[in-house]
């Protein structure tokens, strides 16, 4: 099977010559799918990378999030299950400061991190739709 081309679509938008924010990257990665134009996309993300800009919920599940709501996914149970998925695997943790600093203490880089936190949040976008 080859790769999922949200996947693909994320990878280059977070090559070193781009790097969109975490929130962006999903956003941008489903505009086609959601009637956005790849710039309308990056605008509804751009407040969302750095856990709001202030350390809070990771962008990849905020801009998770907005994509579920797009395609029509709004059940509580269903959000709930999104987040929890993700936050069980990372030690319960869903804030953007939490996961960070114990990528950090690990010796892991910041951006293969936000890359694998983005690449999670969108197999999971498209096990749920």
């Amino acid at each position: 099977m080859s790769m999922n081309r949200h996947i693909e679509k994320a990878k280059e938008l977070r090559s070193p010559q781009k790097c969109y924010n975490c929130a962006e990257t999903i956003m941008m990665a489903y505009a086609d799918d959601l009637g956005l134009t790849e710039s309308q996309a990056e605008c509804l993300g751009c407040n969302f990378g750095g856990g709001m800009k202030c350390g809070g919920i990771c962008g990849a599940i905020t801009g998770g999030l907005m994509v579920l709501g797009a395609k029509g996914v709004e059940n509580p149970a269903k959000v709930n299950e999104f987040r929890r998925k993700i936050a069980e695997n990372h030690d319960g943790m869903v804030n953007c400061v939490d996961l960070l600093r114990a990528n950090a203490a690990k010796g892991g880089s910041k951006k293969e991190h936000c890359d694998k936190m983005i690449q999670e949040a969108i197999t999971l976008i498209d096990e749920m739709v």
